[in-house]
């Protein structure tokens, strides 16, 4: 049955409550899949801190996977959402991998989440503030969210893609940056789940990407006095053209309805976005309403679908 959303800024906050960054039910289930595939890769983990020192917080280890064929891949990096860590997703991500991408699951600061502080807001634009933040370190910022330039996801990876350069010439990572340190983002596909769609979304509405893959999100509203406002950002014109987006969202998740819309905001094309309508595995509680939110990225059964949108390298 589909939840009722005009309930869903008082969902939101029990979901994630503001002392509390994720449902363990919902940390539980990222890393209910076994890493197992026939192909198997084996992943180089760095600490954010070994890459570059300034970085203090959330310094758990980001993930480096490569293809078979390294030579000119794209890079894909991977973007966790609320208090996850890069490594958890690891058969999507090996299957990134499969599909041709040097694969990079980086960490960044993700709590609290977009979804926490600006349902509540009047600000239409606090998600586009709180992004632009937590992204580059730069503007103003939504109230008590910031973080230092270097903990920002793209001084993360640059350090990330410097620190591989040094200890991997022969790699040649330091092709995907520029003279001036900035990431060559034509070579670069950026995937999310929750808030790390988001994060994506907004970075591909910026740049010009190789590719953009969104797992459940964003759904960046305000919804003052129960009046919801999507955020303007979703209809900024995008760098990134719109063959190369790509999503995925389940109808059984709570944000289904807010992810169809904003899904169509962002210009998605419809063969572009894959819809997910299996039932649980049988080893996951089906009560906790976020199941279907993090199992469009870790059930084994939807591999087919991150195939198509991963798109396979050299095609």
């Amino acid at each position: 049955m589909t939840p009722d959303m005009s309930l869903f800024p008082c969902m939101i906050l029990r979901m994630f409550p503001p002392k509390m960054p994720a449902l363990v039910g919902y940390l539980l289930l990222l890393t209910a899949f076994p890493y197992s595939h026939a192909q198997s890769v084996h992943p180089e983990l760095i600490k954010p801190s070994k890459a570059n020192p300034h970085i203090k917080n959330y310094n758990d280890e980001n993930v480096v996977l490569r293809p078979v064929k390294m030579d000119d891949a794209p890079i894909l990096v991977f973007l966790p959402g609320t208090s996850g860590k890069p490594e958890n997703p690891k058969l999507l991500l090996q299957i990134a991998a499969e599909q041709g991408y040097r694969v990079l699951g980086l960490e960044y600061n993700d709590t609290p989440a977009v979804a926490q502080v600006c349902p509540s807001q009047p600000d239409r634009t606090c998600s586009e503030k709180f992004r632009e933040m937590r992204i580059w370190g730069t503007g103003k910022g939504t109230p008590g969210i910031t973080n230092p330039v270097e903990e920002s996801i793209v001084a993360r990876l640059v350090a990330l893609l410097q620190i591989l350069a040094k200890q991997h010439p022969s790699e040649r990572w330091s092709t995907y940056l520029t003279p001036e340190n900035e990431p060559v983002w034509s070579r670069i596909a950026i995937a999310g789940q929750s808030q790390g769609a988001g994060m994506a979304a907004f970075i591909a509405k910026k740049e010009s990407l190789y590719r953009v893959i969104l797992f459940s999100s964003p759904i960046d509203f305000t919804a003052v006095q129960g009046f919801v406002q999507f955020a303007p950002w979703l209809t900024w014109p995008s760098a990134t053209p719109a063959d190369r987006w790509y999503a995925e969202r389940n109808v059984r998740e709570p944000f289904n309805q807010k992810l169809t819309k904003t899904y169509s905001l962002l210009g998605i094309p419809a063969d572009h976005i894959a819809v997910n309508t299996l039932d649980l595995p049988a080893n996951i509680d089906a009560s906790n309403p976020m199941a279907y939110h993090g199992t469009n990225i870790n059930d084994p059964r939807y591999i087919p679908e991150w195939r198509l949108l991963f798109g396979k390298v050299g095609k």
